[in-house]
């Protein structure tokens, strides 16, 4: 919208000038922009054509198709880009972090098996902390995902709207 209000006036200024410069007199035709507001200039973009659609048919499945396979992806589609690169440092660091506290618990699964005595069941505490944190980070991911999908959707919907 704000590039099209910025090609309107463009062409509105342009179209104000003769050849030579200087300010064509009787141009009646042309809107008053005096008093020329963002919503003002939405009806000098119409007259002047440049109100186009985009030439495919946005579909809020195919955004949550995209939102499924990278989260931030369908946001991106639907153009709301600081949405979709906070979607994608997100679910990257929590994706990051689940594969951390797996690798912890696995590590400590074997010092735990492999240690025997006291110093074997601490390592056995430490395994279990740590395949709980892995656990309710694959809970916040698997949520942190649903969420990313049900946002691109609903972006999906509104992308005409914003439009208009």
């Amino acid at each position: 919208m704000v590039f099209l209000n910025g090609v309107a006036l463009l062409l509105l200024a342009s179209s104000l000038f003769a050849d030579d410069g200087s300010v064509e007199a009787g141009k009646d035709s042309l809107p008053d922009t005096t008093t020329a507001s963002p919503v003002s200039l939405v009806g000098i973009t119409r007259d002047y054509g440049l109100e186009n659609e985009p030439d495919f048919k946005h579909s809020p499945r195919t955004s949550v198709l995209y939102s499924t396979v990278v989260p931030g992806l369908g946001q991106a589609r639907n153009g709301r880009w600081a949405k979709a690169s906070a979607f994608v440092v997100v679910g990257a660091l929590l994706v990051a972090n689940t594969i951390v506290e797996s690798q912890r618990a696995d590590r400590y699964y074997y010092l735990a098996y492999n240690t025997p005595g006291e110093e074997g069941a601490d390592y056995y505490a430490e395994y279990s902390r740590h395949y709980d944190a892995r656990d309710r980070m694959i809970w916040w991911t698997v949520g942190f995902w649903v969420v990313n999908m049900l946002d691109a959707y609903i972006d999906g919907h509104l992308f005409a709207f914003s439009r208009q």
